[in-house]
């Protein structure tokens, strides 16, 4: 609607000869280009089974029980258990030889029983490997100014334990190594991330990751763009921002080979074409952990890197930075 109205007021200026209106910095986004880390609270997960070193041996605690991994955990005993430590405080406290797991498994919730041994070191286990969260690295593509909301990576994170609503949290990141990508192997971001938590994950959808920052302090004095209309997108020279060492943002030159015509959210709508010779020679192209680095062309943000081609890693596509704004103000801003 705000594009509209400013659609209008231009026309009206023109027509009565303001043709050097400057609209207002509330109409322009922060450029992103940031590694970030990505870490969602997925509950209890089981990520294997492993035998027990008790006093009369090895033994299996889940032997008898129905747990298979990628179980996820819901309570203990009646009890509500949402992360490891939850879990492990309850088993602590329990002196019986046995427990009620209350499981979900592909939409259904069930129990089963399972053992509760005591280890060589007098703990409590249930011979399960568990994990409360997935973390993974990708590329911060936007900033709302205005409410510290932000869009990254330029698809959804694919996961049976992360949905839309799927929490998290946003760390920092930094590049420390690059495995080169050539055809037939995919190259990516070899990176560390950091304990620092800069923001909340709210929502992930098709188009990709979004939340809000604690502090966009850090980001004032950087490029601010607008949000290009698909329409005003065309075949020819752009630029991806992105990190390929530290922390440091750099452009990249590509070009626009393709677009495609979409009247509804989808991703896939842009076909690149790396044409940078330092991101050629370094990377080998498009690589994992580019995904949401931002495509500008004409001072306007156009896109995000959402995939490689995995035959030839100079070619990539990116979704529309339109469908990226129409789910961040979906999910945060209604």
């Amino acid at each position: 609607m705000k594009k509209i109205v400013a659609g209008f007021i231009f026309l009206i200026c023109c027509f009565l000869g303001f043709n050097n209106i400057v609209f207002a910095e509330s109409e322009y986004v922060i450029l992103g280009g940031d590694s970030i880390g990505l870490k969602f609270s997925t509950g209890v997960i089981v990520s294997g089974k492993y035998k027990v070193e008790t006093e009369v041996g090895k033994v299996k605690p889940w032997e008898k029980s129905d747990i298979i991994v990628g179980d996820k955990i819901i309570e203990i005993d009646n009890v509500i258990v949402n992360n490891t430590s939850s879990l492990l405080r309850y088993l602590k406290l329990v002196k019986d030889d046995d427990c009620i797991l209350t499981i979900e498994r592909n939409n259904k919730v069930f129990d089963t029983n399972i053992n509760l041994v005591t280890t060589t070191n007098n703990d409590k286990s249930l011979g399960l490997y568990i994990k409360d969260n997935i973390l993974g690295v990708g590329t911060l593509t936007y900033i709302n100014q205005e409410n510290l909301c932000f869009a990254s990576l330029g698809h959804g994170i694919s996961d049976n334990h992360i949905n839309d609503n799927t929490s998290g949290s946003v760390l920092t990141s930094s590049v420390q190594a690059i495995k080169k990508g050539t055809p037939g192997n995919p190259g990516e971001k070899r990176a560390s991330v950091g304990r620092n938590v800069i923001g909340t994950i709210k929502a992930n959808t098709t188009t990709g990751v979004y939340g809000i920052l604690d502090n966009v302090s850090n980001y004032k004095t950087r490029k601010k763009v607008a949000i290009a209309t698909n329409n005003e997108i065309k075949i020819g020279p752009a630029k991806i921002y992105t990190v390929i060492q530290d922390n440091i943002i750099k452009a990249y030159d590509i070009y626009i080979t393709n677009l495609e015509e979409q009247s509804d959210v989808k991703i896939k709508g842009i076909k690149v074409k790396v044409t940078d010779k330092e991101l050629i020679n370094t990377t080998g192209g498009i690589i994992q952990g580019m995904s949401g680095s931002p495509i500008v062309q004409d001072n306007k943000l156009v896109g995000a890197i959402s995939h490689v081609t995995v035959d030839n890693p100079l070619i990539g596509y990116g979704v529309y930075a339109s469908w990226m704004e129409k789910d961040l103000e979906k999910y945060l801003l209604t």
